[in-house]
């Protein structure tokens, strides 16, 4: 592996960290960059009153996530203002806590599960592709294609969590997500908050935005243990409560922590996929023609996604230019601990950053390229330079699920449409999830 580039220049902080603060908020991926570029894979920040890390190589990587993961808590102020919303989840639980409700919550993505959970992504993928091709008509029509996969994988969640069906106020919903998304963002960097009972916009946004969500998932929760049929349905919202034995603050919280990040970032990601292969029509072809020879005119299953190597590759190159996780939870260290050479104190906050680290170009051959070969061969890089899950013990949780969505939501969709080439990729806008700046607008045609 290549060893980390230490440089012993350091940022210089101003007005206690102020100024990178404000730089964060303006444009956090360029900042990033800035820094590794002038103060390679090991950059100390003073973000008012915390001393903070960004770490971009995987050998620290793989230290933090793996050896010394226990020696770090989440972000104690972004979990606080996450809990306004989620609560005490498996989000944002630690120790032992996290230990039994994580125990509580994967028996919702076993592997016996999954292929139920897909055939639902498809039957709703299916009808979002027959409403858009109906639309497309001969001259094909314009969609903003994120939105329109966020409320996709809203409706998938819908089904998957609650065996309910899609939501009538879905725009709402998907709103009320975003609003919240911000909030955290902004929260979270800035060096006080405001109260909440403020007369301001964002305020009036946030109490709104978690109202709305309160109402769904508490609706449906408690309509589901009115009627006692939990045991008798196979969805996340049956194995959650009896994995939390009826308790309904426990399930509410997980299953709020659940929709909002597990449909968030599966929306992302297959917007970012449309794009890439609307800016890539070669690999569009591609991917057309492999799931015509494999599926033959008939929709997809689980049991095919091993027959879509392309297909997958191309996912996975989205994940590596695009992933909607673009930097992990910041972690804060419990204790005094050494991350390799980096020794920290205990308050110390440690930051990692897949969407830099998985464009190393010493780990990635012309690392801005779109290349989806680089799946289809034998590994090359380090295991860590490619975390867009992240890993260790607290590893996303659906991250199968999640892979298995967007190749089958993918597949179906690509049955019916077929996206228009693009001359641009759009700028990126991360927040809570990296997702395409001032929307993703594309022309699709019917097949």
């Amino acid at each position: 592996m290549t060893l980390p580039r230490i440089v012993q220049s350091q940022p210089t902080p101003y007005l206690l960290g102020l100024d990178h603060l404000a730089q964060i908020k303006r444009d956090q991926l360029q900042f990033y960059a800035r820094m590794r570029a002038k103060h390679g894979d090991v950059v100390r920040l003073r973000l008012g009153p915390y001393r903070s890390h960004l770490l971009f190589h995987p050998a620290h990587i793989e230290e933090l996530l793996t050896r010394k993961w226990d020696a770090f808590i989440r972000f104690e102020k972004l979990t606080d203002v996450v809990r306004q919303w989620n609560g005490d989840s498996v989000l944002l639980a630690e120790g032992d806590e996290w230990r039994a409700r994580r125990r509580k919550v994967m028996p919702a993505f076993q592997t016996k599960r999954l292929p139920h959970y897909g055939q639902m992504a498809v039957e709703q993928a299916e009808r979002l592709g027959k409403s858009i091709a109906a639309r497309a008509g001969t001259t094909g029509v314009q969609i903003d294609t994120d939105a329109s996969m966020a409320h996709l994988t809203l409706d998938i969640a819908m089904r998957t969590l609650f065996g309910a069906p899609p939501c009538p106020n879905g725009n709402e919903v998907e709103r009320a997500i975003q609003v919240l998304s911000s909030t955290a963002f902004r929260e979270s960097t800035s060096p006080a908050t405001l109260p909440d009972w403020l007369p301001l916009k964002a305020k009036r946004d946030k109490r709104w935005a978690m109202k709305v969500m309160d109402d769904l998932v508490s609706g449906l929760v408690h309509l589901r243990m009115k009627r006692g049929e939990s045991g008798d349905q196979d969805d996340l919202l049956a194995s959650l409560i009896a994995q939390h034995n009826g308790i309904f603050t426990d399930t509410r919280n997980d299953v709020m922590s659940l929709l909002i990040a597990g449909h968030e970032t599966s929306g992302a990601l297959l917007g970012w996929l449309f794009a890439c292969l609307a800016r890539e029509p070669h690999w569009l072809e591609k991917v057309q023609t492999e799931l015509g020879t494999a599926l033959e005119g008939r929709m997809p299953s689980a049991a095919d996604i091993v027959h879509l190597p392309i297909l997958r590759a191309v996912i996975d190159e989205t994940l590596r230019l695009f992933p909607p996780a673009y930097t992990l939870f910041l972690r804060q260290a419990s204790k005094p601990v050494d991350i390799l050479d980096v020794s920290l104190k205990r308050g110390d906050l440690v930051q990692i950053i897949p969407y830099m680290t998985q464009r190393d170009e010493r780990f990635f051959e012309n690392p801005d390229r779109f290349d989806p070969t680089r799946f289809l061969g034998d590994q090359t890089w380090p295991k860590y330079a490619y975390i867009p899950f992240g890993a260790g013990p607290r590893v996303c949780i659906g991250q199968n699920f999640g892979l298995m969505e967007t190749c089958l939501v993918a597949a179906t969709l690509l049955s019916y449409i077929t996206p228009a080439p693009m001359a641009r990729i759009p700028d990126t806008h991360p927040q809570f999830s990296l997702r395409p700046r001032d929307g993703l607008n594309m022309i699709w045609h019917a097949v």
